[in-house]
């Protein structure tokens, strides 16, 4: 691979190609290239594997939607054959490059901490490299400059890198489609939860809140894991939930189906943020979101639950509210204006 010149902004995405379209973290790489395109600033995204349909530079020749975790730290071999001004690495993790250029890393929580995980267990296994490769990681943490995506993983990544607590920046929220619908009054006494469909996002508490509280439910996500999709039918069948699964939808659906319900449940505790709680916020609906979650930051407190217990008795009483107007509000603070803003601000000193 030859070296890459006359290039300002080297974005390490590890992920492009896989989570572009339906991801929070896919919505950080798009708006965070808009806003170098619409400076006029030269950029390469830069990944371990090829993506599907946009340039990089990348090591891989094809897409490997697999081992994301371990893509996070190899895109440092394709970002060695690039010199530019500076880093900005959207795949969170601080991997030696301030030797190269400045490095400006947005994260979210390291997956070793001490948040809750999906990786438990015999599965802690699969983090291995992560313990391993931790002291490099530490060391650049204290040399490059680390942005936060909450408040939870402001505190998660001084924990595991032994810095200071990083400033903040919340990710962007396409708030004025989602709020093209937030005045439609006509709405069913549902609950919409939407994550990606892979055991990470822990969808069957959405599951277990239908069979519990006797309320339907709608999930909506990008299909990543088809045998824990299989999964979650089952265990709706084994439980009787009236709960809807689809996947693959387009925003336009996700849209119409939130103009249809009055709450967004969100079943992943220790999550890192989770737009598309601020996503249903801007469309008129309630959250209901796990107090351990970095969604919680941003809304009401008495919106947080604990146990699938409490979320059923709150869930029952958020049905008869209408706080559409006070959500709406609230949701507009996340725009993808104010990211790139905020973001610019960090960035635009090292050009």
């Amino acid at each position: 691979m030859q070296t890459i010149k006359n290039v300002e902004v080297g974005v390490i995405a590890h992920g492009i190609g896989v989570r572009e379209v339906y991801s929070g973290e896919g919505k950080v790489y798009l708006t965070s290239f808009q806003m170098l395109e619409e400076r006029g600033v030269p950029y390469m995204p830069i990944s371990f594997a090829k993506p599907k349909k946009r340039e990089s530079i990348h090591f891989l020749p094809f897409s490997l939607p697999k081992f994301d975790k371990y893509q996070r730290i190899l895109v440092k071999i394709p970002a060695t054959k690039l010199k530019p001004k500076v880093f900005l690495n959207l795949s969170g993790v601080p991997i030696p490059l301030s030797g190269i250029a400045p490095h400006v890393v947005y994260a979210g929580a390291p997956a070793i901490s001490s948040l809750p995980s999906k990786y438990a267990g015999v599965w802690k296994l699969y983090l291995i490299p992560f313990y391993l490769y931790l002291p490099r990681l530490r060391k650049e943490a204290k040399r490059c400059e680390i942005i936060a995506n909450s408040k939870l993983s402001a505190r998660a990544i001084s924990e595991v890198y032994g810095v200071s607590t990083p400033e903040v920046i919340y990710p962007p929220v396409d708030v004025e489609k989602f709020g093209e619908v937030y005045t439609r009054k006509e709405r069913q006494e549902i609950f919409v939860t939407i994550g990606r469909i892979e055991r990470g996002k822990m969808l069957e508490n959405a599951v277990q809140l239908s069979a519990k509280s006797g309320v339907k439910g709608v999930i909506m996500g990008s299909l990543v894991e088809k045998d824990y999709f299989k999964r979650l039918t089952k265990l709706r069948d084994e439980l009787g939930a009236n709960v809807e699964i689809y996947h693959d939808v387009t925003q336009e659906q996700m849209v119409e189906m939130m103009s249809r319900a009055k709450v967004y449940f969100h079943p992943t505790f220790g999550e890192h943020f989770g737009i598309p709680v601020v996503e249903a916020m801007s469309a008129g609906l309630v959250p209901l979101v796990p107090v351990n979650s970095g969604a919680y930051e941003v809304v009401p407190k008495e919106l947080g639950y604990t146990s699938i217990e409490e979320a059923s008795s709150k869930l029952k009483e958020l049905l008869k509210v209408d706080m559409r107007e006070e959500m709406h509000q609230i949701s507009t603070g996340f725009s993808s204006l104010t990211f790139k803003a905020k973001l610019w601000k960090h960035l635009s000193k090292y050009l």
